[in-house]
């Protein structure tokens, strides 16, 4: 190194100048993506990189769209809110926690995802949730679930969420699998789609659930509009099949809702 001398200044400058342009021209680290692991309303199996930290808004109309335009399409009725944060946990590569409240049910939960799998065309992790319905009599159990997304090309992804729910509503020891599509049109914007089948344990008269969804993507911001047959948002509520005991609506049910995201 050359010191910056008065009767070297000259050479000092061309010497910073050229350790500039070798620095500049040095190809740039790839920077892990960084994603908060909700799609709709199932987990996906990305993560949050390093410390960053999502911000989940949660937004669902309770009325159904049915046609009817008295209401603006259900808009003008009633609605439930949820709120969380996702935190990435940059000591333990792929490790999320997530707190998260609703107002129905007053239902909070808390969960652990960790990403096991991650190359070009496989992502797979493993998630432990702890739910409790705060009021009195509300259910309390756990969720094991192990989400797994399939990169089909570079602009669809096949998803599949096995998932173990301790308790419902209505059943105990309940076992099924939340199947989803994320299709990327253009840079920024995706289609999403959700299947929730019946779980073969539940009640013969609870029905099998879908969303479709629009999401408009920035650096920092996911937004995402939604049409479901689902009211809930929470595992338990969307993949237990009996949400409030009353299960999910019938196929000509849909409401509209969305969902928030920023990541920090």
């Amino acid at each position: 190194m050359i010191p910056c001398t008065r009767s070297s200044s000259s050479a000092c400058i061309k010497w910073c100048g050229l350790l500039a342009v070798v620095w500049l021209s040095l190809p740039m680290a790839a920077q892990e993506p960084s994603e908060v692991p909700l799609a709709i309303n199932l987990p996906t199996a990305e993560h949050l990189a390093d410390w960053d930290i999502g911000l989940v808004v949660n937004h669902r109309f309770l009325e159904p769209v049915r046609g009817a335009s008295k209401d603006f399409y259900g808009l003008d009725e009633h609605a439930t809110v949820g709120i969380g944060f996702d935190f990435g946990i940059k000591a333990i590569p792929g490790l999320n926690a997530e707190i998260y409240r609703t107002a129905d049910d007053k239902t909070v939960t808390l969960a652990l995802q960790e990403q096991v799998v991650a190359n070009d065309r496989w992502r797979v992790a493993v998630r432990a949730e702890r739910y409790d319905e705060t009021y009195q009599g509300g259910p309390q159990g756990g969720v094991f679930q192990v989400p797994v997304d399939w990169r089909l090309f570079d602009a669809l992804t096949l998803s599949a969420v096995p998932t173990y729910l301790s308790r419902t509503a209505t059943a105990q020891h309940v076992v099924t699998t939340g199947i989803g599509a994320r299709w990327m049109v253009a840079e920024h914007q995706g289609i999403l789609a959700e299947y929730y089948p019946r779980p073969s344990k539940v009640y013969n008269g609870f029905e099998q659930g879908w969303s479709l969804a629009y999401q408009y993507r920035t650096q920092g911001h996911r937004f995402t509009i939604i049409a479901t047959t689902i009211p809930g948002t929470t595992a338990h509520q969307v993949l237990g099949g009996d949400y409030e005991g009353y299960g999910p609506r019938s196929s000509n049910y849909w409401s509209l809702g969305f969902n928030l995201i920023r990541i920090f």
